[in-house]
């Protein structure tokens, strides 16, 4: 316990008093291992009965169209990796994944005390300015690669099909499936993460830990039998965890995620191929699956740097706000250094106050992270 909480009465502080970047935020006072247990096991739960409640919608309503037949759904094809895709457990698939946003920030909500917007980034919101700058750097030339590689291997290698099923599902799956990558963002490089890597004493060796578990957790939920596939999924999940970690808030990979499934999904679904879109089975793979890993890496210094040049806040220490008095005894509360964000939301009026002898400190701490280009800290960032 910290000097300044053993002089105040009262709850502790629901954020961390020192500067944490993103996987670090629930280091505070108030953590204990067992909530980050708690709070995974609450958010497989919800994962289970969304995809429960979802998927069935969304195979009867398959089953009644006439778009799949029960006998698709047998033991023996599932456990191959071949899971027939209707449009409707296609948008029933989305809506699930797109729920494991307000789910997220139920169970945060509910274990650690911090509201939704420290999910978001280390600046306790989603920056959709810092959005659109992930839009042009990392989002556009994935796009790019995607499309170079769809049409060395031959284009759309069918024909293309406008009937009203197919234009009204592609527009279904241009509104869900954005909403589908960021609830995965905000589930598996959000809130799991940040439980495994609480629940580790050491900072580093907790951030590898939960790296490597819940890009593992990613991996099986995509119950695919090609082990190339598997390969993928682990490592794209790398990908999308650092940059997060290198831009202190998920934006960089709600961005890269979406790009991705967007640009896979359309021709598929403008050729009529959906059913075949959930075919992982093993041998649908091979080393060329691997090839976008090269460019995401490259992604993630790129988004680093941005980050920096654009002064988008990795670290930020947001619990000395919920203090009403950061001073014990005339001096400088513990953490004040780096206490406030550059771009953290003011609209509470509070911020932790700084003495000049620490300005220097503060500097040095800061100085990669402030918001050159916005004297406003972010005032124009917020929706």
């Amino acid at each position: 316990m910290s000097a300044l909480t053993q002089h105040r009465p009262g709850p502790r502080p629901t954020l961390p008093l020192s500067p944490q970047d993103y996987y670090g935020m629930l280091r505070t006072e108030r953590f204990r291992w067992w909530k980050g247990l708690l709070g995974i096991v609450l958010f497989l739960v919800g994962f289970f009965l969304l995809s429960a409640l979802f998927g069935t919608a969304g195979i009867i309503v398959d089953l009644v169209r006439g778009d799949v037949t029960p006998e698709q759904f047998s033991a023996d094809q599932i456990a191959e990796g071949v899971l027939p895709m209707g449009p409707g457990l296609f948008i029933g698939n989305n809506l699930a994944l797109a729920g494991l946003i307000p789910l997220s920030v139920l169970v945060n909500r509910l274990v650690f005390g911090q509201r939704g917007g420290w999910l978001s980034s280390v600046s306790g919101r989603f920056r959709w300015r810092w959005l659109a700058w992930c839009l042009l750097a990392i989002g556009l030339p994935w796009l790019v690669a995607m499309l170079v590689e769809l049409f060395v291997a031959g284009g759309v290698g069918a024909t293309v099909v406008l009937s009203t099923p197919v234009l009204v599902l592609l527009v279904l799956m241009l509104v869900t499936t954005p909403l589908q990558a960021a609830g995965e963002e905000w589930g598996f490089r959000g809130f799991i993460p940040r439980c495994i890597a609480a629940m580790v004493p050491n900072a580093k060796v907790g951030l590898a830990v939960a790296a490597v578990l819940s890009s593992a957790l990613f991996m099986v939920s995509h119950l695919a039998q090609d082990p190339w596939l598997n390969v993928f999924y682990f490592f794209l999940a790398l990908v999308f965890m650092a940059l997060t970690w290198r831009t202190g808030g998920l934006e960089a990979a709600v961005v890269l995620h979406a790009v991705n499934n967007v640009v896979a999904l359309t021709p598929v679904i403008l050729t009529d191929q959906l059913g075949g879109a959930m075919d992982r089975s093993a041998g649908v793979g091979n080393w060329t699956t691997l090839l976008p890993i090269v460019l995401g890496i490259a992604l993630v210094f790129v988004a680093g740097q941005l980050a920096r040049r654009r002064g988008i806040a990795r670290v930020s220490a947001p619990g000395l706000a919920e203090l009403q008095a950061p001073r014990v005894d005339g001096a400088a509360a513990p953490g004040s250094v780096c206490a406030t964000d550059p771009e953290a939301d003011t609209s509470s009026g509070t911020t932790a106050p700084h003495t000049d002898s620490d300005q220097s400190a503060r500097r040095v701490t800061l100085d990669v992270y402030e918001h050159r280009d916005d004297p406003q800290h972010g005032a124009d960032d917020r929706p």
